[in-house]
């Protein structure tokens, strides 16, 4: 409602059914902030014409006005304003001036004061009206004037809003009664208004007239309280008084107007006494029951379930419907500003814990965002415990979800448990062997591969080959790491068969675990390392053709669960920090760690090694040319080796390769030297000082130097990267791996190891 209409009902109540219009204000003011100058139009010797006079003010027009017209209508009597000779021509009703001084005595505005005092604007207002017509500087008593001479915006010491907040007040607070002082609403908010600038309400040309019938003064309008009288500006429109409104309305808390059935009223009239007069306007549990889209109403639009709704029980999805109601969104004054239909946070966890979804909802990534959403949700709310104790463990991953499979080597005593062998569904019947015990198995195979790898390498030695590695004769290499790839399988197929005829881990997959145990680190790679130890006309390039096949065959396989391990890090986000809650979160680094560098490592050596071959294709191939034109052609010849070793050493000198030529260059001299000493016929043809078979083997030499690079470095990454992989993994799964007889099974696998380098050596 605006406040000109609401002055206007009271006008309308005092003043007789006087018809008012708004006009602007056309009157005068004092530069100095002294209020209106009184200055009529004719001054008949201190008698003035009554529509001279300064407009009534707000709070005079807001009350009883009886006395006051009482006063002023003593003042005014009617006089002759024109004379012709002795004769009266024109006679007016005129209001004395010196009369107003003492008629509008202390005692007549007393009776007005408790009402024009709420609001400081209104008992500036009434200052300068008196001043201005008496010229007092007081109103009822000496200094009850102080500070309305110079007011400011600081005044106001609450502030003021405008008058169109009303509107979202609940009916049942704006048709309320103030306990205090026993006025509505309405009338309380019209006492506190004022207007941007002072406006004149009724008839601004003539406020004051003497009724002849009713022989009294009469009110035409009135003049409405300015922000102005401030000496400052504001938005054109209607506002009031906060503080004047906030002392005069209580309510009374055990008559709440706005008690009932409807909360959401409670609730608007309570926000709404809060943003206009504060909480001491309220009582101290005001916050109680409040129904607001904050944080205990959550708006329908707003809600979201967990990614496992889908598993949810139809009697939890319906909660949201059986706990839907009204709620007020707040405003950035905190007023109601608009109802929306919302979720009541607490009767809804009131029906919702843990144990309430199963399904997917309590498994691995699902499982972490329902227990989130429910604590989230919930965990604010006082006395829910709907989560189980160990909460924060379910909201990261446990040592199970890190695990990239499903199954497990553990024993069980129930016969009928499935092959996926969950979290919780086995019982232990035998004591897990230590991480320690576990590591230290892997080990002693280790130890014993190496000392296998040692032993044949001894025995090649003995049978030095002299060519080149693709000669025909030399496929038998294919033949023998074919065998002992067969027999490090077979081995490893042997103990996954133990394992599962031990009693209670009848469920344990044999290819599966076979699979697994095809990535445990070996030293087989020593092998081809110490080949390398030789001269180069006195390497076995068969038994180290042989000993890499063999890796890369066993790699392959082991690539099943390294790929499956680098896939599932990253598909759950374990690279980028999805790891750092989780119980045995550093076992879990680890592994992951090892099956990435695995992957890089082959990726890496797979490239290096396709290139290294071409250039050794390219650089061997030239021997097939006519022995006649190489010896023609000495001097080619050695410019092509020169560009070769030129090339191989810039491509490959992070591999070390220059190395290693250089090393077999050294050896290869000392053995030529003492070959051509011993010997009283050489089988070299010789031009000039350059021998041909000399210069065709560092050629070779040269081309054989990039696979062995290549596969000097990255075995032994390999090999480190599936140490950290298994050393990870045991440490994460510590309990769910168990494998029985670990001695047997290291037994197993050293006679396995032994017996193919022996076998492998005799071939």
């Amino acid at each position: 409602m605006k406040i000109s209409s609401t002055c206007l009902v009271l006008l309308t109540a005092r003043v007789y059914g006087v018809t008012a219009t708004v006009v602007p204000n056309t009157a005068s003011v004092n530069p100095s902030g002294g209020g209106r100058i009184l200055t009529p139009q004719n001054n008949y010797n201190g008698w003035v014409n009554p529509e001279d006079l300064a407009p009534m003010p707000q709070c005079i027009a807001q009350q009883d006005q009886s006395t006051w017209l009482s006063a002023m209508t003593k003042c005014t009597g009617k006089l002759c304003t024109s004379h012709f000779g002795f004769i009266c021509t024109h006679h007016q009703w005129l209001t004395q001036l010196s009369c107003l001084s003492t008629g509008f005595s202390s005692d007549v505005i007393k009776g007005y004061f408790p009402y024009c005092g709420r609001s400081v604007l209104a008992k500036a207002q009434l200052y300068q009206w008196i001043r201005n017509v008496t010229g007092r500087t007081w109103l009822v008593d000496v200094g009850d004037t102080n500070g309305l001479e110079n007011l400011s915006p600081a005044s106001l010491t609450e502030g003021y809003a405008a008058v169109s907040v009303i509107h979202k007040a609940p009916t049942c607070l704006t048709s309320s009664i103030s306990a205090l002082s026993m006025e509505r609403f309405q009338h309380v908010m019209a006492s506190c208004s004022f207007t941007s600038t002072t406006q004149h309400t009724g008839n601004a040309a003539r406020p004051w007239e003497y009724n002849e019938s009713l022989l009294s003064m009469t009110a035409l309008g009135f003049e409405t309280v300015g922000y102005n009288l401030t000496r400052r500006s504001i938005g054109y429109g209607e506002y009031f008084d906060k503080g004047c409104f906030c002392s005069t309305f209580t309510m009374d808390p055990k008559q709440d107007p706005c008690s009932g059935p409807e909360q959401i009223d409670s609730t608007r009239e309570r926000l709404w006494m809060n943003a206009t007069c504060g909480p001491k306007s309220l009582p101290k549990n005001w916050t109680d029951k409040l129904k607001t889209t904050e944080f205990a109403y959550i708006p329908t639009e707003d809600w979201h379930w967990p990614m496992c709704v889908t598993d949810m029980p139809k009697q939890v999805t319906e909660l949201t419907d059986q706990c839907a109601t009204d709620a007020c969104e707040l405003d950035s004054s905190g007023y109601c500003k608009v109802l929306k239909r919302s979720v009541d946070r607490d009767c809804f966890c009131r029906n919702i814990s843990y144990d309430s979804c199963g399904g997917s909802c309590q498994i691995f990534e699902t499982r972490i965002d329902f227990v989130k959403w429910l604590h989230d949700l919930c965990g604010s709310m006082r006395d829910w415990h709907g989560l189980p104790d160990n909460w924060r463990q379910l909201a990261a991953p446990t040592p199970l979800d890190m695990i990239p499979w499903r199954w497990t080597i553990k024993p069980s005593n129930e016969s009928n448990t499935p092959p996926i062998i969950r979290l919780g569904s086995i019982k232990a019947t035998e004591k897990c062997p230590s991480n320690r015990w576990k590591l230290g198995t892997f080990a002693l195979v280790n130890m014993a591969t190496f000392l296998a790898a040692f032993l044949s390498q001894r025995t090649g030695i003995r049978r030095i080959v002299r060519g080149f590695l693709w000669q025909p004769h030399q496929w038998c290499w294919f033949s023998r790491g074919i065998l002992i790839a067969v027999l490090q399988l077979l081995a490893n197929w042997f103990n996954a068969f133990l394992v599962q005829k031990t009693l209670g881990y009848e469920d344990v997959p044999v290819i599966q675990l076979m699979l697994l145990w095809c990535s445990m680190p070996r030293l087989a790679w020593l092998a081809t390392l110490l080949i390398g130890l030789q001269p180069f006309e006195a390497i076995d390039f068969s038994t180290a053709a042989s000993s890499f096949f063999v890796e890369m065959i066993l790699q392959g396989f082991s690539s099943y669960y390294m790929i499956i391990t680098v896939n599932y890090g990253r598909e759950h986000n374990f690279y980028l920090g999805g790891l750092e809650s989780a119980e045995r979160g550093r076992s879990a680094k680890i592994m992951y760690a090892g099956a990435l560098l695995w992957l890089i490592t082959i990726s890496v050596a797979f490239v290096r090694f396709l290139q290294a071959t071409r250039k050794m294709n390219r650089v061997t191939g030239s021997g097939s040319f006519d022995l006649l034109k190489r010896q023609r052609s000495k001097q080619t010849i050695s410019n092509i080796a020169e560009k070769v070793m030129a090339q191989l050493n810039e491509h490959f000198s992070w591999l070390g390769e220059k190395n290693w030529v250089h090393y077999w260059e050294d050896k290869s001299r000392d053995s030529e030297e003492t070959f051509l000493i011993s010997s009283e016929r050489g089988n070299y043809t010789v031009y000039g000082t350059l021998p041909v078979q000399s210069q065709n083997s560092r050629v070779s030499r040269k081309a054989f130097a990039n696979l062995y690079a290549v596969t000097t470095i990255s075995m032994p990454l390999l090999w480190v990267a599936q140490w950290l992989f298994w050393g990870g993994f045991v440490g994460l799964s510590s309990e769910e791996f168990c494998p029985p007889k670990l001695g047997v099974l290291a037994a197993v696998w050293i006679a396995f190891s032994l017996g193919g380098a022996t076998f492998g050596a005799t071939l």
